[in-house]
């Protein structure tokens, strides 16, 4: 099967898509995965009376923690695998507090917004190829 075929049968919507709905979750995950330890065994202290359950709210918050820093790091180690132009539009868009526009990025890194969308999407499709060795690929 020729290249030209694989590319024929990559769905390119769907797959950035996929990428954006993971890159979303970059900043949630981050704040989970840096949540102390403290933070994850301290007992809420209220008035209400105790409700005993048979889960272990400790053991389960350190279960998500640790999710996270997975999640959080494929994140990252995709990222890495991006040329610089497409790691930088992408965590400038996705992974940082006050997320960039495209005027921003624009700007910041002196193309015009028009270029800024062409290259965001190759961007995407880049992420969905190095993300868990594909995993974001959505064929026809």
């Amino acid at each position: 099967m020729g290249q030209a075929k694989l590319l024929r049968d990559v769905d390119f919507m769907e797959t950035r898509r996929n990428s954006r709905k993971v890159l979303r979750d970059y900043s949630r995950l981050d704040r989970i995965a840096g949540r102390s330890s403290i933070d994850v065994r301290s007992p809420l202290i209220t008035g209400m009376p105790k409700v005993y359950s048979n889960g272990n709210r400790s053991e389960d918050a350190i279960i998500q923690q640790i999710d996270a820093e997975k999640e959080r790091d494929a994140i990252l180690n995709a990222l890495l695998a991006l040329r610089l132009t497409s790691r930088q539009i992408l965590h400038c868009s996705f992974c940082v507090p006050d997320r960039y526009s495209n005027t921003r990025l624009s700007q910041e890194l002196g193309y015009s917004i028009r270029q800024i969308e062409r290259l965001k999407a190759e961007a995407l499709i880049e992420f969905a190829e190095s993300y868990k060795a594909g995993k974001l690929i959505e064929w026809k």
